[in-house]
Protein backbone atom coordinates (compact mmCIF):
# COMPACT_ATOMS: atom_id res chain seq x y z
CA UNK A 1 0.00 0.00 0.00
CA UNK A 2 1.34 3.12 -1.03
CA UNK A 3 2.01 5.70 2.14
CA UNK A 4 0.84 9.57 1.76
CA UNK A 5 3.54 11.23 1.16
CA UNK A 6 3.47 16.05 1.18
CA UNK A 7 5.05 15.79 -1.89
CA UNK A 8 2.22 13.63 -4.03
CA UNK A 9 -0.48 15.95 -1.86
CA UNK A 10 1.15 19.03 -3.52
CA UNK A 11 1.41 17.47 -6.52
CA UNK A 12 -2.13 17.10 -6.62
CA UNK A 13 -3.27 20.25 -5.04
CA UNK A 14 -1.37 22.04 -7.90
CA UNK A 15 -2.95 19.93 -10.21
CA UNK A 16 -6.34 20.53 -8.90
CA UNK A 17 -5.29 24.12 -8.97
CA UNK A 18 -4.54 24.69 -12.53
CA UNK A 19 -7.15 22.77 -13.30
CA UNK A 20 -9.40 25.22 -11.40
CA UNK A 21 -7.55 28.32 -13.14
CA UNK A 22 -7.90 26.81 -16.41
CA UNK A 23 -11.62 26.38 -15.99
CA UNK A 24 -12.21 29.50 -14.41
CA UNK A 25 -10.68 31.71 -17.27
CA UNK A 26 -12.56 29.94 -19.69
CA UNK A 27 -16.23 31.29 -18.09
CA UNK A 28 -17.61 34.10 -19.52
CA UNK A 29 -19.59 36.77 -18.44
CA UNK A 30 -17.45 38.44 -15.42
CA UNK A 31 -19.43 41.37 -15.11
CA UNK A 32 -22.74 38.86 -13.34
CA UNK A 33 -21.09 37.06 -10.75
CA UNK A 34 -22.79 33.48 -11.00
CA UNK A 35 -22.62 30.37 -9.43
CA UNK A 36 -20.01 28.43 -10.83
CA UNK A 37 -17.60 31.47 -10.71
CA UNK A 38 -17.84 30.89 -6.90
CA UNK A 39 -17.57 27.42 -6.76
CA UNK A 40 -14.45 27.84 -8.96
CA UNK A 41 -12.92 30.03 -6.56
CA UNK A 42 -13.68 28.02 -3.80
CA UNK A 43 -11.76 25.15 -5.74
CA UNK A 44 -8.68 27.10 -6.29
CA UNK A 45 -8.25 28.35 -3.01
CA UNK A 46 -9.31 24.95 -1.06
CA UNK A 47 -6.25 23.55 -3.70
CA UNK A 48 -3.80 26.40 -2.34
CA UNK A 49 -4.27 25.65 1.14
CA UNK A 50 -3.89 22.09 0.82
CA UNK A 51 -0.90 22.65 -0.89
CA UNK A 52 0.17 25.77 1.69
CA UNK A 53 -0.89 23.09 4.77
CA UNK A 54 1.40 20.72 3.05
CA UNK A 55 4.49 22.76 1.93
CA UNK A 56 4.10 23.50 6.03
CA UNK A 57 4.09 19.92 7.04
CA UNK A 58 7.32 19.40 4.97
CA UNK A 59 9.24 21.85 5.87
CA UNK A 60 8.62 21.09 9.45
CA UNK A 61 9.45 17.86 9.13
CA UNK A 62 12.52 17.93 7.47
CA UNK A 63 13.68 20.20 10.17
CA UNK A 64 13.23 17.46 12.53
CA UNK A 65 14.92 15.34 11.40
Amino acid sequence: MRKRTPQRAIGFALFIAAISFFQFSRLTGGECIRVIHILSLLTCGAAIGVMLSNIFALIRNKNKD
